[in-house]
């Protein structure tokens, strides 16, 4: 029996596996790399909004209102680089009494996929701050 000479069968095949490999294998890799720091961004913008948020309903405590703590999250979002299209800020609990918690929570939009200032679908990232009011603190 004679053993076949296979060396002239396979030319070619290196090429497509490195171009499907790059296609299917690299590029979303790539993607999802450069997506990565975009929520990092916007989860920080998020948590530093809520507490800040509650921050300013503590100190103003018994006159705090929920919408300037509204305002003040939207602004530390803003300074964040966060649109205020992208935020929805909630105010669950503003701390009535002494030894209650006040209680904010920031909704920031958190692209799916995106690079270089294009954006494909989306999800939302709720970072909720809760602080609670000194049970000896005077009015």
């Amino acid at each position: 029996m004679r053993a076949t000479d296979r060396r002239g069968s396979e030319h070619g095949f290196v090429a497509i596996e490195w171009v499907a490999a790059i296609a299917i294998l690299l590029l979303p890799i790539v993607v999802l790399v450069a997506t990565m720091p975009g929520w990092a961004e916007r989860r920080h913008a998020a948590t530093v909004a809520a507490r800040e948020a509650a921050r300013d309903l503590v100190d103003n405590w018994p006159n705090g209102n929920s919408d300037s703590a509204k305002l003040v999250a939207l602004d530390v979002a803003a300074d964040h680089g966060v649109d205020a299209t992208d935020v929805d800020i909630r105010v669950p609990s503003v701390g009535d009494a002494r030894g209650d918690d006040v209680v904010v929570e920031v909704e920031v939009t958190m692209p799916a996929i995106g690079v270089s200032g294009m954006s494909v679908g989306s999800w939302h990232y709720v970072a909720r701050a809760t602080r609670r009011i000194d049970d000896f603190r005077s009015r």
